[in-house]
C-alpha cells in the first residue's frame, strides 16, 4: 500500500475545491432569475423576481382591482380575486418546482413562472 505524499493530499484538496466552487456556481446560477409573470388579456401585466416578497395589484384600464398576486418566500399564489368563482384564490402556491400555472378565467388574469432551467431538468424520473 503506498502512502500519500503531502504534495499529494494537497493536489486531492485542490481538486475537490475547485469541483466544490463549479458546483456552487451551477447551483447559484441554476437557482436565480426566476421570475414571476402575471398576464392580463394575454400580454404581460408586470415580472417579478420570485426572491422578492411583494404584493401586486393586478388592475383592468379603468382602474378596477382584479386580483392581488403574492410572492412569498419563493412561492406564487393569488391573494385576491374579484371573480365569482374564487377559483384562482383557491388554487395551492406555486413554485420553480411545480411548473404550474394560476388562471382567473373571468378576469383573464395568468400568473406563472418563468424559470432559466431547460426542459430536461424539469423532471426527476421518466416512466417509460
Amino acid at each position: 500500500m503506498k502512502i500519500l505524499k503531502k504534495s499529494d493530499i494537497a493536489l486531492i484538496a485542490g481538486f475537490l475545491a475547485v469541483a466544490a466552487a463549479v458546483w456552487l456556481a451551477f447551483y447559484l446560477l441554476s437557482q436565480s432569475g426566476d421570475l414571476v409573470v402575471i398576464r392580463l388579456n394575454g400580454e404581460i401585466y408586470e415580472e417579478v423576481s420570485l426572491g422578492q416578497n411583494k404584493k401586486i395589484e393586478v388592475c383592468s384600464k379603468d382602474g378596477e382591482l382584479l386580483n392581488i398576486v403574492e410572492i412569498q418566500n419563493d412561492r406564487v399564489f393569488v391573494a385576491y380575486a374579484s371573480c365569482p368563482d374564487k377559483l384562482c384564490a383557491r388554487h395551492s402556491p406555486i413554485n420553480s418546482g411545480t411548473y404550474g400555472i394560476i388562471v382567473c378565467l373571468p378576469n383573464r388574469v395568468s400568473v406563472e413562472i418563468k424559470t432559466n432551467k431547460s426542459s430536461d431538468q424539469m423532471f426527476d424520473t421518466i416512466i417509460g
